[in-house]
């Protein structure tokens, strides 16, 4: 999703590319392992988020610092999946 949805490059507004999340998510059959591997991801601290979100394969956000980068992650990632 951070490739395809999320990335800069796609042209879609963050709102849009939410949206598309979401509904993936919820009709993926695996919305369960989302939220666990994202939890893992977000509570580990070894986690680069600010490496998964601007790289060289892709841009999604160019955070400031680790903890930007993972507060965007949350706005984004987790958030989104809550009440689903």
């Amino acid at each position: 999703m951070l490739k395809t949805v999320f990335n800069v490059d796609s042209g879609l507004s963050e709102d849009a590319a939410i949206k598309i999340y979401r509904r993936a998510a919820e009709s993926s059959g695996k919305l369960q392992n989302l939220r666990e591997e994202l939890g893992r991801g977000l509570s580990d601290p070894e986690v680069s988020w600010k490496k998964l979100l601007l790289n060289e394969g892709y841009e999604v956000f160019d955070a400031e610092s680790e903890e930007d980068a993972r507060r965007y992650a949350i706005r984004i990632l987790w958030e989104p999946l809550q009440g689903l």
